[in-house]
């Protein structure tokens, strides 16, 4: 009897489960969801971090070690706006390249300052067979370990730092939600 009880009540929990998570999504595309253009996503980001938002584009890349990250662009390429994979989503697919999508996402923020700076340079500076280790292993932007364009890259993201008169630069991307191909 109380197998037979386990057998009906497990799918039933799966089944409102699923139906919970899609009320999320629901409720959230229903929310006060803001419409960013790529072309002032720049300018209007800092406004709307941890924010719902929409925004559509071209897929100019994604990412080929694990397809965690696509790049959207408008018609002028000049702005790329990076969007990463959220719980829902496993990997973006090479095959979306040159496709038009909209995202639903939540607008996020990196911080990159001093300190973090002096970490990923003290990071890149170790020995190859420590690079599994430490705060920056397997973070986006940091595959090419070791290089001396990583260490360019950090000395450019100081200078940038210093002219900004901010104690971080703000460095923001779209977590999704979800996506669709606009045909």
């Amino acid at each position: 009897m109380i197998k037979k009880l386990l057998l009906l009540v497990i799918p039933c929990l799966f089944l409102l489960a699923s139906c919970n998570m899609g009320t999320k999504t629901a409720e959230l595309k229903k929310a006060d969801t803001v419409t960013l253009a790529v072309k002032s996503f720049i300018d209007s980001a800092a406004k709307y971090v941890e924010k719902p938002i929409r925004i559509e584009g071209t897929v100019l890349h994604t990412c080929k070690h694990g397809g965690k990250r696509m790049f959207l662009v408008d018609g002028t390429d000049s702005i790329r706006v990076e969007v990463t994979t959220g719980a829902n989503i496993a990997k973006f697919d090479e095959s979306l390249i040159g496709s038009h999508v909209k995202v639903l996402g939540i607008l996020k923020e990196e911080k990159v300052d001093a300190k973090y700076l002096n970490e990923w340079e003290a990071e890149v500076k170790k020995p190859a067979e420590n690079h599994e280790t430490g705060i920056h292993s397997g973070a986006k932007g940091h595959e090419d370990q070791g290089t001396k364009e990583t260490l360019d890259n950090i000395n450019s993201l100081r200078n940038d730092l210093k002219k900004s008169g901010k104690d971080h630069l703000s460095f923001y991307s779209i977590e999704a939600i979800s996506y669709t191909v606009v045909k």
